[in-house]
């Protein structure tokens, strides 16, 4: 395999921890690829055309339950439908092109390559009352998704791409390299990925890291709900398991 690595895509903002283990897990993976070279990449204006893309998909999604009520919305969904609607017809013409643009580069990049690898976020885990990082690498982050733009700018090209377990970071948290293929290669995405997590299983450096079950700790989860537990399966009506209580 003829292989590129980027640590950001040049477009996004990854702590420099994080970029640390990824160089760490490339010279690791080396000695399996044909070649790996570091790959520049210009994507253009790829946010500005993520964010209309998006706020286009929640006014479609949307409309009618804004119509109707508002407030029926989280606040997130709202402002993102209200973003979306405020657009104009010139702000959706441009991030159709810039979308094509923005794959026409990445066909480019990939000319030489027959994948691309990069991490797949730019921070290590975070509690998950935390519900998104709002700085990276001491940078603020410009709205509550952007530090998804890894992932997002490879959903932009419409390449075929997926995440795979890959030992762990400099905090002891699980890491995960992203593979993206070449236009309508999923089929040898999925084949790749099959060898290298076969591969990666004889290293301590990179196979998938399992829980210490042992250690963790019993979480009360602060329900918002009635429902105050999974239901009890046991009744059989009708050759249908049904659950027996829901209280």
């Amino acid at each position: 395999m003829r292989v590129g690595w980027t640590g950001d895509f040049g477009a996004c903002d990854v702590d420099a921890s994080i970029r640390g283990v990824f160089r760490r897990k490339i010279a690791s993976i080396k000695h399996l690829l044909r070649s790996c070279d570091e790959v520049t990449l210009d994507l253009g204006d790829v946010h500005r055309c993520f964010d209309v893309l998006r706020a286009e998909a929640f006014v479609a999604g949307t409309r009618d339950a804004y119509a109707r009520d508002p407030a029926s919305l989280g606040p997130n969904t709202r402002a993102n439908f209200e973003i979306g609607a405020a657009m104009s017809l010139l702000d959706s013409a441009w991030a159709q092109a810039e979308q094509t643009r923005i794959l026409a580069r990445f066909n480019a990049a990939m000319a030489d390559y027959d994948l691309i690898l990069a991490p797949t976020t730019p921070v290590s885990p975070f509690p998950w009352t935390t519900l998104y990082a709002d700085t990276i690498d001491g940078k603020p982050q410009s709205n509550y998704y952007r530090w998804l733009a890894l992932t997002y700018v490879v959903t932009l090209t419409t390449l075929p791409a997926l995440s795979l377990p890959c030992g762990v970071d400099h905090a002891g948290m699980p890491f995960e390299l992203q593979l993206v293929g070449r236009f309508l290669a999923d089929h040898q995405v999925l084949g790749v990925a099959a060898a290298l997590e076969q591969a990666f299983a004889e290293s301590d450096e990179l196979r998938r890291p399992r829980p210490v079950l042992d250690r963790l700790r019993c979480v009360e989860p602060a329900l918002t709900s009635i429902v105050t537990a999974p239901p009890v399966f046991g009744a059989v009506a009708g050759g249908t398991v049904a659950p027996a209580s829901a209280a």
